[in-house]
């Protein structure tokens, strides 16, 4: 995994991409905005109800529950689920045995994804109803993007560890579920809580609490919890990679 060049790199981003946008993928972020827009519409809804108009509060719980679910199921799911469907299709042999290195299919394969992941969360803000300032439009941009890229990297681990589609998103569903729902539970519970910030779904939804107020921050105990699992799940990806003979160098 050393040689990289960029026109075999845009091209896996390419196929990558068009990947994403078929039917089988593209439900993941299409699912997770539409579970923001329900949520918000159950919670105004709670709050009319009630006499009170809709609070930030409200709008960061819905938003938050369309985050994580799009950190995972776009980020982790279908990174794993289209590496697997070259596994199943002997797609990926043929690219590991032609020109592209290791290196320009492992980065072609997760910068798309990734970029999506991003984007989608942007989009969930906005459609949460949320007005961050600029500073915190880039802190939540920049901090997206860590966590996609510890989301995508792992994915790519369960994809290559699985041998088809079916087998990956059976063994992603346990530790996606993890990723939720802790974040999720942790505006209620205590423990939860606790737990949460040591994932880095939980540092995001950690951070988006803050995007409603004027001083938007996160903290750097969080960065080091993105960072420390980004490297954990490089690390572990490279080794499960060698180890099934996909990298010819």
């Amino acid at each position: 995994m050393t040689s990289f060049h960029g026109k075999r790199f845009a091209a896996v981003c390419a196929m990558k991409w068009r990947t994403l946008f078929s039917k089988n993928f593209i439900a993941m972020p299409l699912f997770s905005i539409g579970i923001t827009l329900v949520m918000n519409l159950v919670y105004g809804s709670i709050s009319s109800s009630r006499g009170n108009e809709m609070t930030d509060a409200l709008r960061v719980m819905a938003v938050g529950t369309g985050v994580v679910m799009n950190s995972t199921m776009t980020g982790i799911l279908c990174t794993g689920m289209a590496l697997a469907e070259e596994k199943e299709k002997h797609t990926l042999r043929a690219l590991m045995t032609s020109s592209v290195s290791g290196l320009e299919f492992f980065f072609g394969s997760v910068a798309p994804v990734a970029v999506m992941t991003v984007i989608v969360n942007c989009i969930l803000v906005l459609a949460g109803g949320l007005m961050p300032t600029p500073a915190g439009w880039l802190l939540w941009i920049g901090v997206s993007a860590l966590c996609a890229a510890a989301a995508v990297v792992t994915g790519m681990i369960f994809g290559i560890c699985a041998k088809d589609q079916v087998t990956a998103s059976t063994i992603m569903s346990l530790p996606m579920l993890v990723l939720v729902m802790i974040p999720v539970f942790g505006e209620f519970n205590e423990t939860m809580a606790r737990i949460s910030k040591c994932l880095f779904t939980g540092v995001l939804q950690e951070t988006l609490n803050t995007l409603a107020g004027e001083a938007p921050a996160v903290r750097v105990s969080g960065l080091l919890v993105i960072a420390a699992e980004i490297a954990a799940a490089a690390v572990i990806f490279v080794l499960v990679y060698r180890r099934n003979g996909y990298d010819k160098d």
